[in-house]
């Protein structure tokens, strides 16, 4: 039987994939939704944020500047050595970076072992979503052990040359930690041991879509209407060919792709054009002003098992603003239809997006926002909770 404690608050120790100084910036993902709003709940007491842990050069050094160089600012450092850094951001909130992942990976555990001493952690949850190194796991007398399932790594284009790791790591998480959260039904394949599984869908801050801007920057502002639009991070996951293809047969309208460019193959691919502009990436706080000046929004992604394996945030995001929304089709987005059009190939995806330019209207706008109005990063986190406390006893 659980016990009754409405006083029991338990200390999360969070491994990231990515870097609290990113989230400052505007980045915005599933892992940094979910730590806002878990120092938001009530159940939760203090969160040990521990970003990134680098493992190749390049990202090292990337850490190197942005993490242990530079200070967040209004931020107070605790500890500060040659290679790691202990950042108090509020009474609740603590931030450790390191590049010793690259360098001595043990001493890691045994740094963050102090800092949680220090910190007075109680009551300790270890909470992960980055699937790359797993000795944290049981390292800290942690009363349970969570792995949160952001997409399936083994199948990122990022990622394939440590393909085989990642799956080993995977295997490990099935075996060893106590809940595992999926973002999508796909990606539960890639756990041998099914049963202490969760579903738990991406969510939406839908109030923050809902914001009116009394002046639109003049890059999207002064560009032609209508705009069909993309946000998201200019990868190889984007079908260059459909790309091409929507551009050439909607010549007259301006295709706009938002985000931060990770291939300039891709701009030169598309530089024949006129109609596509490449905006670069635009911060969380000001990605509502963009997503309203879209008639039509778009997911051209491969179809693969990466893709087969994401929940994309961009569709709750999109939907939050009334858009009309074209996809790739993916089964467990059925559940938007008739909202979304899931187009099964090119020839669909070019057809509904003039389909959606054709239909739209105010009351199919509103069924939209209404379809993920209550699908909030906050509902999300409670559910997690509810596990988390089911699972100690509470």
């Amino acid at each position: 039987m659980a016990k009754q404690n409405n006083n029991f608050k338990i200390d999360l120790l969070m491994f990231n994939m990515s870097s609290y100084s990113e989230w400052r910036k505007g980045v915005n993902n599933r892992n940094y939704q979910f730590l806002i709003n878990l120092l938001e709940n009530e159940r939760v007491n203090k969160i040990l944020a521990v970003d990134y842990l680098p493992f190749t050069l390049k990202r090292t050094l990337k850490n190197y500047k942005e993490n242990i160089l530079e200070n967040l600012p209004t931020e107070e450092v605790i500890k500060r050595n040659l290679l790691s850094k202990l950042t108090k951001i509020t009474d609740q909130l603590f931030v450790y970076s390191t590049i010793k992942s690259f360098i001595y990976p043990n001493l890691v555990i045994k740094e963050l072992k102090k800092i949680l001493n220090l910190l007075n952690f109680t009551n300790l949850i270890t909470w992960s979503c980055f699937p790359l190194w797993l000795d944290y796991y049981h390292a800290f007398q942690e009363k349970i052990t969570v792995f949160d399932t952001i997409d399936n790594w083994a199948e990122h284009p990022s990622y394939l040359k440590i393909k085989d790791k990642i799956l080993k790591n995977y295997q490990k998480i099935s075996q060893d930690v106590d809940l595992i959260f999926t973002v999508s039904e796909e990606v539960q394949k890639v756990f041998p041991n099914r049963q202490k599984i969760i579903w738990l869908p991406n969510g939406v801050d839908f109030s923050h879509f809902q914001k009116e801007y009394n002046l639109i920057n003049r890059d999207i502002g002064d560009l032609k209407k209508p705009i069909i639009g993309y946000i998201g991070v200019i990868q190889d996951k984007l079908d260059l060919d459909l790309l091409k293809q929507i551009a050439e047969k909607y010549r007259e309208i301006s295709i706009v792709l938002i985000g931060p460019v990770w291939y300039n193959y891709i701009i030169k691919e598309m530089e024949k054009f006129s109609n596509v502009y490449f905006l670069g990436f635009k911060s969380y706080q000001e990605l509502p002003m963009y997503l309203q000046q879209f008639a039509v929004a778009i997911i051209p992604h491969k179809v693969d098992k990466f893709s087969l394996s994401t929940n994309p945030m961009k569709l709750y995001e999109y939907l939050a603003c009334g858009k009309p929304v074209v996809t790739i089709y993916q089964k467990e987005l059925e559940t938007f239809t008739p909202y979304i059009y899931l187009a099964k190939n090119n020839e669909e995806f070019i057809n509904f997006i003039n389909q959606a330019l054709t239909d739209d209207s105010l009351i199919l706008k509103e069924k939209r926002q209404e379809l993920v109005k209550e699908q909030t990063w906050k509902k999300r986190v409670n559910i997690m909770l509810d596990y988390i406390f089911q699972e100690l006893g509470y």
